[in-house]
């Protein structure tokens, strides 16, 4: 009597909301009008930027009759009361006037007690499912629900089957020798990897994200720096051992991965697979973030009245949006000077504007203009250059016999000259990024050496590396342009200026003959500009669609 007591509140207390009554027609056109109306408000998500017109247009479609309207709108919300119901009962009737189908397993038992308002279908299943602790399944337009015992559910994650490493590693020594490995950037750097080993330039963000190069071995220095990075990733190892923490291991509970498959099955309870199913919804969205990373490298020959370095004060005040934000390598500068190696962070959203106000400054010449794109917490190569052999070592095998021979051996080790630029972003939810930056410029020339080696004299070419690089973390929000600056170099060229045929007469061109020796300095800039691609940029562009008509049909 008590449970047909309950049951009866239970059926009278649900109430659907009103229908509407005008024709489809009027339905179609003021609905029409008012994804126009708001278009302009949708345009401004900085989100969408990126959505083509054509599919913006195939969203906005006329609506031609009532099953695409009502797809579009949130689905009906009622009030349910209940005491001590059966719980297959208040399952059965909570169906009752829904468009849904519900089927019980009957092993369900226990009874159920609620007092929600306004909520959907759903809303309320969700609610008794995180209460009771029922397995409640939703498959097209049928719920299932069953008890709550241990259960066995498979889990897809869409990932690369890999394990990654990269390292990265710059040192300044004196004393002696710097021992220099893989890069030839720096005093010593180290990436594992081999991105885009050929002449003229490689481009990637490869499983390995490291730079290829050679260097020479010697001896330690006394003094110096020394910053080394590393990262290692091995997803699917971690991910076994993360769920094991969600679910736990006790009690038949069990965690099996297949990293070739993309699929992880989870054995618990109903609540520990909806915990392990939210951390991997979570896990998958942060993995496939994605940004785009466009960047300008720029020599800038300084003139004559900016010997000391670009003057960014006249830079910053020349560029609309302004700065945002100063990171130095160390200590505390000036702002106005500016001086040595820095970042900034402009609002500007353009290069050109950048490239423009750098002329005035002195000659810019753009020696790379390289774009990536790279996911989260992944390490992106950019690399443009050559790769050249020089000598490294020379020992001689000596062999006694009835005469005694000799023979050189020469080891010959690649020398990388160009520019390579490493970049691992993390993204954050809202949509600001770190980056771990290092651009480096190299340049290798050959440098001869003459030696002698048991009595023969040995003209070896060596490598003379001039380099200029920088390691920082900087964090920047989407769009913005972030610039690293300060990196130095004076060079000297040698001028010759004469009159004309007095110049060439033999011993006395001198005469009219003017040599000196032209001081040139030369500052590396480099711009990156991150742009984050949202994973839900569809989504949100459909959320958008049903929210204005939402609006619209609750102003009727």
């Amino acid at each position: 009597m008590r449970v047909r007591s309950s049951l009866s509140i239970l059926i009278g207390c649900i109430v659907l909301t009103g229908c509407i009554s005008k024709p489809p027609e009027q339905l179609a056109d003021e609905a029409d009008d008012a994804l126009r109306a708001g278009e302009q408000r949708s345009s401004t998500n900085q989100r969408l930027k990126g959505l083509p017109s054509d599919v913006r247009n195939e969203l906005r479609q006329p609506l031609n009759n009532r099953e695409e309207r009502n797809r579009l709108l949130e689905e009906p919300r009622f009030s349910v009361q209940a005491r001590d119901v059966n719980a297959a009962d208040f399952f059965g009737q909570l169906t009752n006037e829904s468009p849904y189908s519900l089927v019980v397993h009957p092993d369900v038992q226990g009874t159920i007690t609620v007092n929600l308002r306004d909520v959907t279908l759903q809303e309320a299943l969700d609610v008794v499912q995180d209460i009771y602790g029922f397995d409640i399944r939703r498959e097209g337009r049928i719920y299932r629900v069953f008890p709550a015992g241990l259960r066995t559910e498979t889990l897809s994650l869409n990932y690369l089957s890999l394990r990654r490493q990269g390292q990265s590693q710059t040192s300044i020594t004196s004393g002696g020798v710097a021992e220099q490995q893989g890069g030839g950037v720096g005093g010593s750097s180290q990436n594992q990897g081999n991105l885009g080993n050929s002449n003229l330039g490689g481009l990637g963000s490869g499983p390995q994200g490291g730079l290829p190069g050679g260097g020479t071995s010697g001896l330690t220095g006394q003094t110096g720096s020394t910053i080394s990075s590393q990262s290692e990733t091995d997803f699917w190892q971690d991910l076994k051992e993360m769920l094991e923490g969600v679910v736990g291991t006790g009690d038949g509970r069990r965690v099996v991965v297949s990293p070739q498959a993309g699929l992880a099955t989870v054995r618990a309870y109903p609540a520990e697979i909806r915990a392990a199913r939210d951390f991997l919804k979570s896990a998958e969205s942060s993995l496939q973030r994605q940004v785009i990373l466009e960047a300008r490298i720029v020599e800038v020959s300084l003139s004559e009245g900016y010997q000391q370095g670009v003057d960014w004060s006249q830079i910053t005040s020349g560029i609309g949006g302004g700065v945002t934000e100063f990171s130095f390598s160390g200590g505390s500068v000036d702002a106005a000077s500016l001086g040595g190696v820095f970042g900034l962070q402009f609002q500007s959203q353009s290069f050109n504007g950048m490239l423009e106000m750098l002329s005035t400054q002195g000659n810019v010449q753009v020696l790379s203009n390289p774009r990536v794109t790279a996911t989260n917490n992944q390490k992106a190569v950019i690399k443009i250059g050559e790769d050249e052999y020089f000598v490294t070592d020379v020992s001689t095998t000596t062999v006694t016999g009835t005469a005694t021979t000799s023979t050189p051996n020469v080891q010959l080790t690649p020398f990388f000259s160009g520019i390579a630029l490493d970049v691992t972003p993390q993204i954050s939810d809202d949509g600001s990024i770190t980056l771990h930056i290092r651009p480096s410029v190299t340049e290798t020339q050959e440098q001869e050496k003459i030696i002698s080696l048991n009595g023969e004299t040995l003209v070896l070419p060596l490598a003379r590396s001039n380099i200029r690089e920088s390691d920082t973390i900087i964090r920047a929000r989407d769009g913005e342009v972030v610039i690293i600056g300060g990196l130095m170099q004076t060079s000297y060229t040698d001028e010759l200026s004469q009159v004309p045929f007095l110049g060439n007469l033999p011993l006395l061109g001198e005469l009219f003959t003017n040599r000196r020796q032209r001081e040139v300095k030369k500052e590396l800039v480099i711009m990156l500009r991150p742009t984050v691609v949202g994973v839900d940029t569809w989504d949100t562009e459909l959320e958008s669609s049903r929210e204005l008509l939402r609006r619209w049909y609750e102003s009727q």
